[in-house]
C-alpha cells in the first residue's frame, strides 16, 4: 500500500473514530490486493475504567475502504 493511500485510510478512520486520533494501524495483506489495518486503543467510560478499542479497516491499494468494523 502506498504511503498516500495510507495516510487517505487513516485520516477517514480518524474522522470517523476521534479517538483513534494519532494511532498507527497495523498494517497485514490480504488477497486480491487487500489490505487490513487494526488501530487499537484504550477508552476511558464514565466510570473511570478504561475500555480496550479496536477498528479493523479492509483497503483496497488505492485507499479505498471497502469494509469497517469497530468493537464496543
Amino acid at each position: 500500500m502506498e504511503r498516500s493511500s495510507l495516510v487517505s485510510v487513516c485520516n477517514q478512520v480518524y474522522r470517523k473514530f476521534p479517538e483513534m486520533s494519532g494511532v498507527q494501524p497495523k498494517v497485514t495483506t490480504r488477497p486480491d490486493n487487500q489490505f487490513l489495518l487494526v488501530f487499537k486503543t484504550s477508552v476511558a467510560v464514565a466510570d473511570g475504567r478504561s475500555l480496550p478499542r479496536a477498528v479493523r479497516v479492509v483497503a483496497s491499494a488505492e485507499g479505498k475502504i471497502l469494509k469497517m468494523t469497530t468493537s464496543h
